[in-house]
């Protein structure tokens, strides 16, 4: 017998987690496509793809400002 202990393995607590990322990022998936495909047959194709990135650039905007926030302890200034 041999004292080898084989810690390299992943355990099931690791795939679980994979597995629940994997389903909850099809979830968000889906109702993104949802909600395109109502923009979509409402407004149209420009008017899905405008409408998306209005929403995109709203949550880049509101992304910066938290970062702004969060980093202004680290300036020099």
């Amino acid at each position: 017998m041999s004292d080898y202990k084989d810690d390299d393995k992943l355990g099931g607590r690791f795939w679980l987690g994979v597995a629940g990322l994997a389903v909850g990022a099809v979830c968000i998936a889906l109702i993104v496509m949802i909600i395109f495909g109502a923009f979509w047959s409402r407004w149209g194709l420009c008017g899905a793809l405008i409408a998306f990135f209005i929403v995109l650039l709203g949550i880049g905007w509101l992304w910066d400002k938290r970062e702004k926030h969060r980093r202004a302890g680290y300036s020099t200034e």
